[in-house]
């Protein structure tokens, strides 16, 4: 997921950054929480909430475009202007095959991430009502303990801004049936991820870490989570037809929206699997559009809602609610950063914060204009919406052109000399978003990182799935992009290496720049030139054996170390062609449903294999001193055993040595 958003510093800001040596991460003064972000800018007439039928029928279009193009069955809007619904509608079918269309009140999506914004309320109300402090240990709120892995313990504050620490790790999130599901409790230690960074230091998107602060919910309050969201904003925003339960009701499942695919020029309806209880606070919350309205609303009037149907209530004081969309968390003075759960999506010089979500194949996506107190609030049911909810992309940039239209941007020219240092920024950065200890950390070769190149003419290449971005230099370790007002800036460690980048783009998560040896494309010609050596030795040994079949005489039987030796090599080829067939068929790099055992015995493979290879290592130097075959057997030999020993090298880097799950 990518965001960006258009930056004015203040110049007492723009002083600061301009004597800071390197991109250091930033927390925001609580005492001053309730501010907007200095990237505001000066506000703009709201053109979109002056006249709704023109809203309307832009959205109208907008969908009706989107739609079409990228195959969705069905999608719903919801905009909020000012304390009340401007717009709530359907589009298209919730279920095809019935012929229900899409109701914007009463159709049920799974909003998936959107559902931490509930969290981070529940959270704040606490910390309003003087029962949690987002400073404290979170040891202090839970019955079982966080491992003290770094000298500083992670707090609320660290979960909020998704700088906890923690590795990722999609490990049996979601289930089959409801039979399968564990106590939030019991699977929160069971699959607790390695603390692998200090808190603090740089974010990366945690599900885990949100699925802690709603269990410290839980038991701070004293009631199951899904029962204290339900009675503490659920009830109270009259969300009648929204629910956070692991298992929904025969009644909520019937207006649930069925997810699809584009297959083959059809529509192909997607399993709706459940998650872990667990983890409902990071992502279990089914809502419809125009309850995610309510919800809007309450956020954008300090925390107070009404309507015709229900009298004033208040989920959060204004100030408590002013605070919570505050900056708390940026990785550089100049980047957009992180609010009390919210991010900050600013677009187009309108302060936005926000937040998306995705539960394969559904997609959605809520911005909030606080100083114009302008929601909207956009879901689709088919894969193809996921291209439209990622930040600044998609709806979001085509809700803003046209409720706002974008000021100019002044034009930057590159500086003097920087082609010279352009270099050191080039490479491969893959997300902090990601596994470092299980085996979860090979998807960093299926395209999860992203590279910086340098053209050599004073800029420097963002290569993206949606283009390449070309960013100038604008001071130390800060670049603009060229034709967009976002940024991104680099971190470089006490020797000078660039080690991070960080970007408008992401504020959830940073990038760590990669080792040559790290590189995906690297480790792809490594692992191709050991399957071509592996190949090479079936033709090698039918040949050997059909050659020897012809000779006749004892002076042409091998030693018995020799033969040990060739079938040795034999077995470790066959072994890790095994192992790597194995591994495309079975073997899931993002285990959401346990790993197979079908998977667990290719790994068992690699393992035997790896034991071979030392025995394999061992004949190479024993076949040399004994001159068991020709020279260039020998040195055949010694090549295949070099790749065995680099393929044992690339699953252990890449976690697939052994079952590290």
């Amino acid at each position: 997921m990518i965001t960006r958003s258009l930056a004015r510093l203040a110049t007492a800001v723009i002083i600061l950054v301009l004597l800071l040596p390197a991109a250091t991460p930033t927390f925001a003064d609580e005492t001053e929480g309730a501010q907007s972000s200095d990237r505001s800018a000066v506000a703009l007439p709201p053109q979109c909430a002056a006249d709704s039928a023109a809203l309307e029928t832009f959205l109208d279009g907008l969908l009706a475009t989107q739609m079409s193009e990228q195959h969705i069955a069905g999608a719903a809007v919801s905009v909020v202007s000012d304390g009340q619904v401007l717009l709530a509608k359907g589009y298209g079918y919730a279920d095809l095959e019935k012929g229900i269309p899409v109701d914007p009140e009463r159709t049920l999506f799974r909003i998936a991430s959107i559902t931490k914004l509930f969290t981070w309320t529940a959270v704040m109300q606490l910390v309003e009502e003087g029962k949690l402090d987002l400073d404290a240990d979170i040891n202090t709120y839970l019955d079982f303990p966080v491992p003290d892995t770094y000298p500083q313990p992670i707090t609320l504050k660290n979960l909020l801004t998704h700088t906890d620490g923690f590795e990722e790790r999609l490990l049996e999130v979601l289930v089959l049936t409801a039979e399968d599901m564990a106590p939030p409790r019991d699977w929160l230690i069971s699959h607790m991820p390695a603390r692998v960074r200090p808190p603090g230091d740089v974010a990366a998107y945690s599900n885990y870490g949100t699925s802690l602060a709603g269990y410290i919910v839980a038991r701070v309050s004293g009631k199951p989570y899904g029962e204290y969201v339900q009675e503490r904003i659920l009830d109270p925003l009259g969300m009648t037809h929204s629910t956070v339960q692991p298992v929904a009701s025969s009644d909520v499942r019937a207006n649930q929206t069925v997810g699809y695919t584009y297959v083959d020029g059809a529509f192909k309806e997607f399993p709706d699997y459940l998650g872990q209880p667990g983890m409902a606070p990071a992502g279990g919350m089914l809502a419809s559009a125009t309850d995610i309205s309510h919800f809007m609303i309450a956020h954008l009037e300090g925390g107070r809602y009404s309507d015709a149907d229900a009298p004033e209530t208040r989920i959060l004081g204004e100030s408590t609610t002013q605070r919570m969309h505050g900056q708390l968390f940026t990785h550089h003075p100049r980047l957009l950063g992180t609010a009390h759960g919210f991010f900050e999506f600013t677009e187009n010089g309108q302060r936005t914060i926000g937040h998306s979500g995705e539960a394969d194949p559904i997609s959605s996506l809520l911005l909030l204009v606080p100083e114009q107190k302008l929601g909207v609030f956009v879901v689709y049911n088919s894969s193809g919406g996921s291209d439209l909810t990622n930040q600044h992309l998609g709806f979001q940039r085509a809700f803003f052109d046209h409720c706002f239209p974008a000021p100019a941007l002044d034009p930057i020219m590159p500086p003097a000399g920087f082609e010279e240092r352009a270099g050191r920024f080039a490479g491969t950065y893959k997300m902090t978003r990601g596994s470092y200890t299980t085996q979860e950390k090979v998807t960093v070769l299926m395209g999860s990182a992203v590279a910086v190149s340098d053209p050599g003419d004073g800029t420097l290449i963002l290569a993206t799935p949606w283009g390449e971005w070309q960013f100038i230099e604008v001071e130390p370790l800060y670049f603009r992009q060229v034709d967009a007002p976002f940024g991104i800036a680099f971190r470089e460690d006490d020797q000078g290496r660039v080690t991070h980048m960080f970007t408008d783009y992401t504020p959830m998560m940073a990038f760590e720049k990669l080792s040559w040896y790290e590189e995906p494309g690297f480790n792809t010609v490594l692992l191709v030139t050991c399957v071509v050596a592996f190949l090479s030795v079936i033709p090698m040994v039918s040949i050997r054996a059909i050659r020897n079949r012809r000779r006749t005489g004892e002076h042409h039987r091998q030693p018995g170390g020799a033969r040990a030796a060739l079938w040795t090599l034999v077995g470790i080829s066959v072994l890790n062609l095994l192992f790597v067939v194995g591994t495309w068929q079975w073997g899931d790099p993002r285990p959401m449903f346990g790993v197979s055992l079908m998977f667990k015995i290719v790994l068992g493979l690699g393992v035997v294999s790896a034991a071979l290879t030392i025995g394999a290592t061992g004949f190479t130097a024993i076949a040399w001193k004994n001159r068991y075959w020709g020279i260039a057997a020998r040195a055949y030999y010694t090549v295949v055993t070099l790749a065995a020993i680099a393929f044992v090298w690339f699953l252990h880097s890449w976690n697939l040595l052994g079952w590290r799950f």
